[in-house]
């Protein structure tokens, strides 16, 4: 079978590396909960005045801003692995997936926000798409991550004043329906809420091994991500195709700029006021449009801003700082999981109710800056982060060459002269 091999790209490597500095950042304020907050602890980390800032910019500049970005590298990471070669194997492709399920499934059950499951069942429709033309790829990418199925449904759901589902019914705090049936929500985020508080290891395996998935479907339901997602994975399949990630040099940056800015702006700011409770429904469902447009607009205007640094000789020197931490992109989002989950769980410092959000935020930008500064320091070693040599060698059936090869040239320099040195000795 063929080596899988990507061609390293700098400028999509810290554009990883960008976008799971926002995935931490959103996960950090919001306590690593990855469940509706309970009534009676909404607003669990407002402590001060700063916090409630801190959440208005948290929430409509980065919750679902930096996962879209991530999720369009997915799908061109697709194009270079698999879909420019023609006569690539995609079974091997497919138990790549499986194997980023496995490691998901291991992360899930510590943390159920984990999106690499996710990623990995989705992961599979792309290899259905392998053989669709362009424009086709194109159109249904935008309709899907445009969250083109909940609209229309909502919009029917709203004509025909038909109230069959909770989909309009929406917790400010996380998005997710509430309903007064059996299977109450809000009793389950209690109990799973009580977990955590507690510390309750074993019990928490258990319950996000079994519930945990349930309740993620329900989420990627609700929130339009189960379209989103897969939407987003043929946009950055659509841009490997066309090969803009060799040609960023040639795209008119600031135009691209003004552009997304002139949409994406506006759009969040109507999504923020729009979406406010005291709203009537039809004023609010508007407002969920925004939204669902503004997650596309405003992660284009960050890629093009990051991208004009990038190219910057002002600037290139800092971004290029998260080259690295985007290159062991899989082992920099466990890791970050791992922080969060010992910060604020009951079986680590126990801190989510006495953390404040900004505080939070602080805490999330050092450890950030440690990812940094690690991944430098791991890759003047070792050719591939921990995780990402697992992987490989897992999708290429045999242990692949860890360290670097100047290590390695060094340590097998190392063993010669020993060598020399003892036959010399004994002649």
């Amino acid at each position: 079978m063929q080596n899988l091999t990507i061609k390293r790209i700098e400028q999509i490597d810290a554009l990883r590396g960008f976008a799971l500095f926002g995935i931490l950042m959103t996960h950090m304020f919001e306590g690593y909960l990855a469940s509706m907050t309970p009534p009676q602890y909404v607003d669990f980390n407002i402590l001060y005045p700063m916090d409630s800032f801190s959440q208005v910019v948290i929430q409509n500049l980065f919750v679902g801003k930096f996962y879209a970005i991530f999720s369009m590298l997915f799908g061109l990471s697709f194009y270079l692995i698999l879909d420019q070669k023609k006569v690539s194997s995609s079974l091997k492709f497919v138990w790549r997936l499986v194997l980023l399920f496995l490691i998901g499934y291991i992360h899930h059950i510590h943390y159920r926000g984990d999106f690499l499951t996710v990623y990995a069942v989705f992961g599979f429709a792309l290899v259905l798409f392998r053989k669709v033309p362009d424009k086709i790829i194109l159109i249904l990418g935008l309709f899907l991550a445009f969250n083109g199925p909940s609209i229309l449904t909502n919009s029917f759901s709203l004509i025909k004043k038909t109230r069959q589902e909770t989909v309009q019914v929406i917790k400010e705090t996380k998005n997710i329906p509430f309903n007064n049936s059996a299977d109450n929500p809000v009793t389950k985020a209690v109990a799973y809420f009580d977990l955590i508080l507690k510390g309750e290891y074993r019990q928490l395996l258990a319950s996000n091994s079994t519930i945990g998935f349930y309740n993620k479907y329900n989420y990627l339901k609700f929130s339009g991500r189960l379209w989103v997602i897969p939407g987003l994975f043929l946009l950055g399949l659509w841009i490997g195709r066309k090969k803009w990630h060799e040609q960023i040099d040639k795209i008119p940056l600031f135009k691209v700029i003004l552009f997304s800015a002139l949409i994406g702006i506006p759009l969040t700011i109507i999504s923020y006021f729009f979406s406010q409770p005291s709203n009537t429904e039809f004023i609010r469902y508007v407002g969920s449009i925004a939204k669902d447009a503004s997650n596309i607009c405003m992660p284009l205007l960050y890629i093009v801003v990051f991208l004009a640094l990038f190219k910057l000789s002002s600037t290139n020197k800092i971004v290029s700082q998260l080259i690295p931490v985007g290159k062991m992109g899989l082992t920099t989002y466990v890791m970050q999981s791992t922080f969060g989950i010992f910060i604020f769980y009951g079986y680590g410092l126990g801190l989510l109710l006495k953390l404040s959000g900004t505080a939070a935020l602080g805490l999330g930008l050092i450890f950030f800056i440690i990812q940094i500064l690690f991944s430098k320091w791991w890759f003047s070693r070792y050719k591939f982060g921990p995780l990402e040599w697992l992987w490989r060698s897992g999708t290429n059936g045999s242990w692949q060459q860890f360290k670097n090869d100047k290590v390695q040239r060094t340590a097998n320099k190392g063993i010669t002269a020993s060598g020399a040195y003892k036959l010399s000795k004994s002649s």
